[in-house]
């Protein structure tokens, strides 16, 4: 027994004259052993590409099949094939036929292969005009199975929504002679004994719904097929239960459910859902609330953890829910392996196609968690590893794209020992297809199931925060892609959400109004959602240059086309107090669920700007790549490393994310393989020397840092295409580098580092001060970093020879002797030598000393020393390998002797005498 409602893209109708099909065939219902079939395409109809051509002119069918199992064409064709099986005969006017011998034959299928479908698009000789669906897609008839009995029921209006009177005619056929009968609401209206097709003309003269089922029944079998028409009643104004227009979905005390969307300037309005088989709602409410208008529906008996798929047709245009926490979408889902995501949803292609729908579940946001207290470093002591989960994990040595959550998890303990503490996702909102970046975002509120799961994502923080480190989301809130429901319910010229051009010089995609409340109350969910439902740390805005208001970037609006023109980069690039208010203010809702959530804008606007939104405790991407690339490469020319210190960069103490590598720039070693001068092109243990120097002036300056994924072992695939533009196409997954030595070293560089930091954190907050050394003018002399905790007391100094060619003397700038100090690291493979106050380097190698008070953490540097190994953790210190007696104690000498419910800080940990120095998070 089938229902169906065939809910397509255009469902509102404003003339009824009859809407014949496309193609007709005879037999009137194929199956798989019709022979012969007559093929019959009327070109009037759907898109009339090819209406009004004469006898003379040659029309061709591209035709293929659809095999079960497949959504994809089958035995077709070379496109532009002109052979006489694929040519149509002129019968009359925009009247064509072609006859099939039978689907075997003409096909050439095979044994095993099921056919499901034919499909067919039609054109002429060259291909230049076409014969396809109204809509532009190609035709399917369907085929069933040999010697089945079927009804098919064909209406001449396509059934779902209606805005006026309508009047239907059904043809009803069947394979064999069967009683048949079609009834309306219930009533019969019309029967046939002994017959194989049946006709019935209906008028539709007034609002509700009207279900049309035709039933036949043949040697005992009863075949059933019922379709639905609703002319909804106008909607009615009522306020939205509680006052406050509320989007989504939203489940009251009693298990009401309360469907709400925000469509300004729409007159009508329909939520079709599968708890009544997609029926659209004969009944809508509305408000009009603040100057918007909100549609909304109150849905009663929907079971607790069940997943209902429901989306809205406003104004005849189906879209997806704005507010949806799961998304499924037609053409991307059936990609996704079950082993990424298991019982997913099935896309309810016979109720609705060619756009996006939404889940409800009421448990979706329920998780137990294991860990409730998370707290980070603070904001000015963050090192951030920015991951693409696409491209961090899968195949080795491949560039498939196909990284998976389950993946990163595998991973973890390696960035835990790492030394990182956060780690930043990019974006992960659902974006179009399976294969991104994610900057092509379409809902906010639902995962990508790309990835995998909605607790798939929840165990990945989860597990981030049993290892002590946070979890920071990408976001983007300057554009979508063409599947958001706002942009798809309006014209660009008159879309109240978006721009049809952007005011701002830096738009790829769908440009938002910012100014306009409904597309900041979005936002302000979304970050409230994420913080609360996910357990998430904080966000890194993508470009906050683009989030200012419409009229803030002096361009020329024209109404009439919602375009701007006049836009150029120096306008955008200008300070923008916009741009301020707009940051704090979604700070500000952040703030309301989490005080404390990590704020991170990547603006790279003016110096007045940024500091300004450091004011409200914001930091800002500061992007040091040219810099880095210059030394790298072993060029002292734009060689400004002293922009890694806010301060020497114009900016707040502690109030930038400054990085040698990020995702929108060029991979340090790609350029040195490819520019580099002669010592350093073409030899790896030199390449990895220079970037272990980057790393080290990076990390040992105060001030929050970030690794872009595989920087730490030097990653060289290019990431730009040949224009200078992203290439974000997979990359490599290359862990199997981590066999090489000198790439080893330098991940080993990157986790010293980085304990060194985790052991002290006096020396690298906003309160420390740096004096740096690292530009241009000191490359003959030597680099040198000097830090000091705020109090005087602790001090550290990292040394750079900047050479390509020569070791040489550096001097140390060193305020006590030089026996006061302690070297806590240097460059892989190298041995500096402290001579006075000067220390000597090989090309291009850094060292690390400080202070007596200042040393780097034992986990490493004992591994020849002891037999066991000691690690400290989230409030715990373990210790791996065979020992006999231990001893804690704090970093002031008094004796806790326990290894767990430790607060944060440093402990010394001695293990059969042999002393360990651990930080514990």
């Amino acid at each position: 027994m089938r229902h169906i409602y065939f809910l397509f893209c255009a469902l509102f109708i404003v003339s009824f004259t009859g809407r014949a099909q496309i193609v007709t065939t005879d037999p009137a219902i194929i199956q798989e052993n019709s022979s012969p079939i007559v093929i019959t395409f009327h070109a009037d109809k759907g898109n009339k590409g090819l209406a009004g051509l004469t006898a003379s002119t040659p029309i061709y069918a591209h035709t293929g099949v659809i095999l079960k199992g497949q959504d994809s064409w089958s035995h077709a064709p070379e496109w532009l094939d002109n052979s006489a099986k694929y040519k149509l005969t002129y019968k009359s006017a925009d009247t064509w036929e072609l006859t099939l011998p039978g689907i075997k034959e003409y096909y050439g299928i095979t044994s095993g292969e099921t056919v499901e479908r034919l499909a067919f698009v039609f054109r002429n000789a060259t291909g230049t005009k076409e014969g396809k669906t109204e809509s532009g897609g190609d035709i399917f008839v369907n085929v069933y199975p040999a010697d089945e009995f079927v009804l098919v029921m064909t209406p001449s209006v396509t059934p779902g929504l209606l805005s006026g009177p309508a009047q239907v005619n059904f043809t009803v056929n069947t394979t064999e002679n069967a009683d048949i009968s079609l009834t309306v609401n219930g009533s019969e209206k019309k029967t046939a004994a002994d017959a194989k097709t049946l006709s019935y003309t209906m008028n539709i003269t007034g609002t509700g719904t009207t279900k049309v089922t035709a039933r036949a029944t043949c040697r005992g079998m009863t075949k059933e097929e019922t379709v639905t028409y609703v002319w909804p009643n106008s909607p009615v104004e009522k306020p939205y239960p509680g006052g406050v227009p509320k989007m989504g979905a939203t489940r009251a005390g009693n298990g009401d459910v309360t469907f709400c969307i925000a469509a300004p300037g729409k007159t009508r309005a329909s939520l079709c859902g599968e708890w009544n088989g997609y029926a659209p709602s004969a009944d809508t409410y509305y408000c009009d609330y603040e100057g918007n208008r909100y549609f909304w529906w109150t849905v009663s008996g929907l079971k607790a953890n069940t997943d209902y798929i429901y989306y809205y047709n406003i104004d005849g245009t189906n879209v997806g829910d704005p507010y949806a926490r799961l998304v499924l979408d037609p053409w991307n889902d059936k990609y996704i392996p079950a082993s990424v995501f298991p019982d997913m949803p099935e896309y309810p292609s016979a109720y609705v196609g060619n756009t996006c729908v939404a889940v409800y579940n009421s448990s979706i946001d329920e998780y137990d968690w294991k860990v409730t207290n998370f707290k980070g470093v603070p904001q000015d002591r963050l090192v951030i590893y920015e991951l693409l989960i696409r491209d961090f994990t899968g195949t080795e040595g491949k560039a498939e794209g196909n990284g998976t959550i389950a993946g990163v998890m595998e991973k973890l303990d390696y960035l835990q020992s790492l030394g990182v503490n956060a780690i930043e996702l990019l974006p992960v909102m659902e974006f179009s297809g399976n294969n991104s970046w994610g900057y092509n975002p379409n809902f906010y509120f639902a995962p990508d199931k790309a990835y995998g799961t909605p607790d798939d994502y929840r165990r990945l923080i989860d597990a981030i925060h049993e290892r002590g480190m946070a979890v920071i989301l990408d976001v983007v809130f300057n554009q979508t892609d063409g599947q958001h429901p706002w942009w798809l319910m309006y014209t660009p010229a008159k879309n109240p959400f978006y721009n049809a051009s952007a005011p701002h010089g830096y738009s790829v995609l769908n440009d938002w109004k910012q100014e306009n409340p409904l597309v900041q109350q979005q936002f302000k969910d979304v970050l409230k959602y994420w913080l609360e439902a996910y357990n998430v740390d904080g966000f890194r805005f993508d470009l906050v240059k683009g989030l200012g208001n419409d009229d803030s970037y002096n361009a020329t609006y024209n109404p009439s086309t919602n375009k701007y023109s006049g836009v150029t980069d120096a306008k955008t690039n200008a300070y923008n107090a916009s741009r301020v208010a707009r940051m704090k203010e979604l700070h500000s809702a952040m703030k309301e669920v989490k005080p404390d959530a990590y704020f991170i804008n990547e603006n790279l606007a003016t110096a007045k700007e940024e500091n300004e939104m450091a004011l409200d405790g914001e930091i800002n991407w500061a992007n040091i790549n040219e810099a880095a690339c210059q030394f790298a490469m072993g060029y002292s020319s734009n060689c400004n490393l002293n922009r890694f210190y806010a301060p020497d960069d114009s900016r707040t103490a502690g109030s930038t994310v400054s990085y040698a590598e990020s995702h929108d720039e060029e991979r340090m070693a790609y350029k040195v393989a490819q520019y580099g001068v002669e010592e350093v092109k073409d030899n790896t243990e030199m390449t990895m020397r220079r970037l272990g120097s980057v790393a080290a002036i990076m990390l040992m300056t105060p001030g929050a840092h970030m690794i872009w994924q595989f920087q730490e072992f030097g990653a060289d695939e290019t990431t730009k295409t040949s224009t200078g533009g992203n290439e974000t196409k997979p990359k490599k997954v290359v862990w199997k580098y981590l066999d090489n030595e000198y790439r080893a070293g330098l991940k080993e560089t990157y986790a010293l580092l980085n304990d060194i930091r985790n052991g002290n954190p006096q020396l690298f907050g906003k309160d420390a001060k740096a004096t740096m050394k690292c530009n241009s003018g000191n490359w003959t002399t030597g680099f040198s970093v000097t830090v000091k905790s705020a109090d005087g007391t602790s001090e550290l100094y990292c040394i750079v020879n900047p050479s390509t060619t020569i070791a040489q003397s550096v001097a140390a700038p060193f305020t006590g002797n030089a026996s006061d100090y302690t070297m806590l690291c240097g460059s892989y493979g190298t041995t500096p030598e402290l001579n006075g106050k000067e220390v000597r380097l090989a090309p291009g190698a850094f060292v690390v000393y400080a202070s007596k008070d200042v040393t780097a953490l034992d986990d490493i540097l004992n591994d020849n020393a002891a037999t066991a190994r000691v690690h400290g953790g989230t409030g715990t210190i373990t210790i791996d390998g065979v020992y006999e007696t231990v001893k804690v104690f704090t970093i002031d000498g008094v004796a806790i002797n326990r290894l767990d419910s430790l607060a944060s800080g440093i402990y010394i940990v001695v293990v059969d005498g042999v002393s360990h120095k651990v930080s514990v998070r």
